[in-house]
């Protein structure tokens, strides 16, 4: 007869393997079984289980299911939230990856206040319980640089990125995941700031380094590839962003399906680059497929929605389309101004854009 510990270890190394493999749908269904094996097992499991809770939470982030993992996140929170707990290291760094992964789920769902609340919460306990230069503190650093990209607050955001980056380059060199994701983020921030000359070196720097490390067909080197091909487009650099586009879109959709997030996203950049290069029917066709997806996924009000719908207006209006422009542009000004304020870029870029209509 088996032992049942040994059974349930066994479970997570193979549900470990297959999230590691890409078997995404595999992974999460041996995690859930995971998760039920060490409920069975007798003592205090709480620890065990809040992380596979958070392992859980992970994969379901991957296969696009963001309501669900954050019910796994949220979960493993509650399991480890006992001040009669033990407070060892180990339980302190999965109450700090649960916290990390609500805070980002959170964002995605631009919930930004709820975001800001967990993920300054978790920079403070991982200063606290494992140091200022710590790797934990860089790693939530960066989790709430991110946020503030989101929220257009372009200063804290690089302050948060830079600390993490040095201290990561300090203890893992420059060659490692986690030093590229830093620099795909800084790539990010001086996108988003229109310093496309700027961000040209951190985006290749990134995906140069996953590539290297992970291969062509791995799910973060593709990510990090329409990164650089989207600062590409800031450049103009067209030509050489369409290829990479394409090819990440036809993988995206293999690895995840029709219906994800990375799919979404390349679906509106590509639009964007079909319409510079000459070919308006095919961007708007792109366009509403992005809309549609993200609609399904994310929901007909998320500001990433928004951001597709007015894509689309813009693409009408250059048409002479400017009645269909101007019912976008109005749907998407009344989304960005309920989710993100008036006064972020996003918001004031749609509604120069509606104005222009008239």
């Amino acid at each position: 007869m088996s032992d049942p510990t040994q059974t349930a270890l066994q479970t997570y190394q193979q549900a470990a393997e297959a999230q590691s493999a890409g078997e995404l749908a595999r992974a999460e269904g041996l995690y859930r079984r995971c998760i039920d094996l060490f409920r069975a097992l007798p003592g205090d499991q709480r620890a065990n289980l809040a992380n596979l809770h958070n392992a859980l939470a992970i994969v379901r982030e991957q296969l696009g299911t963001t309501d669900s993992a954050l019910e796994a996140a949220l979960e493993a929170h509650r399991l480890v939230d006992d001040p009669q707990m033990d407070d060892d290291d180990e339980t302190a760094f999965i109450r700090l990856q649960a916290w990390g992964k609500i805070g980002a789920l959170h964002r995605h769902l631009a919930r930004y206040i709820e975001a800001e609340s967990w993920l300054e919460r978790a920079l403070a306990l991982a200063v606290s319980r494992f140091g200022e230069r710590s790797d934990e503190a860089a790693d939530a650093r960066n989790n709430l640089g991110i946020l503030y990209k989101y929220t257009a607050e372009f200063d804290k955001a690089e302050s948060l990125y830079r600390q993490a980056l040095a201290r990561l380059i300090e203890s893992e060199g420059e060659h490692s995941l986690s030093v590229a994701a830093l620099y795909h983020n800084l790539g990010g921030l001086a996108h988003a700031r229109g310093d496309f000359a700027a961000s040209e070196p951190f985006g290749r720097k990134a995906w140069d380094t996953s590539r290297a490390i992970l291969g062509d067909e791995h799910p973060t080197p593709l990510a990090d590839a329409c990164a650089y091909a989207g600062i590409l487009d800031g450049l103009g650099r067209y030509t050489e962003s369409e290829p990479i586009y394409r090819r990440a879109l036809s993988a995206f959709e293999k690895i995840y399906g029709p219906e994800h997030y990375e799919v979404a996203v390349t679906l509106n950049n590509l639009a964007h680059v079909c319409w510079q290069l000459g070919d308006p029917a095919e961007a708007e066709s792109l366009f509403r497929r992005a809309i549609a997806v993200k609609e399904n996924i994310l929901g007909a009000e998320h500001p990433d929605t928004a951001l597709s719908r007015n894509n689309l207006g813009v693409l009408l209006q250059s048409l002479g389309r400017k009645q269909d422009a101007r019912e976008l542009f109005q749907r998407a000004l009344r989304d960005f101004r309920k989710r993100l304020g008036d006064n972020h870029p996003k918001t004031q870029m749609t509604w120069d854009n509606l104005s222009a209509c008239y």
